[in-house]
């Protein structure tokens, strides 16, 4: 990998960490501004609706800031070997500690930095539960 790859898998994974920051202290100017204007959230396991463009992202940021309780939010990154993405697992948990969802995310970014799409592959609390 040249330099200049790795520094933009560097400042991809930073964006990525600057987005679950934004969430963290629920600042949707700066969430905002980390997102291109055409860019989307699909769902790809769970079939759920694609929220598509700034405006309809932010407006559903917007209602999730407003009405959720409180998480935490623990992030790990992971950039693949493209340094256009990069994967993100989530751990969401309560302010005592219980656990909400683990979430699993591939990010695509373009040649800006800006965030295109976030692809959710996994959320254990939307999904149906496994059969014991």
């Amino acid at each position: 990998m040249t330099k200049e790859q790795q520094a933009v898998r560097d400042r991809n994974v930073a964006a990525v960490e600057a987005m679950y920051e934004s969430e963290r202290v629920r600042d949707l100017t700066a969430w905002t501004s980390l997102w291109h204007p055409e860019g989307r959230q699909t769902f790809p396991f769970a079939q759920a609706a694609t929220v598509e463009g700034i405006e309809q992202l932010t407006e559903t940021t917007r209602h999730k800031f407003e009405s959720r309780p409180p998480y935490a939010i623990h992030v790990v990154t992971e950039p693949f070997e493209d340094p256009a993405r990069v994967l993100a697992r989530l751990r969401l948990e309560t302010p005592q500690g219980q656990l909400l969802a683990v979430i699993w995310c591939v990010f695509h970014l373009d040649k800006a930095g800006l965030i295109v799409e976030v692809e959710e592959m996994l959320d254990t609390a939307s999904a149906t539960p496994i059969p014991g």
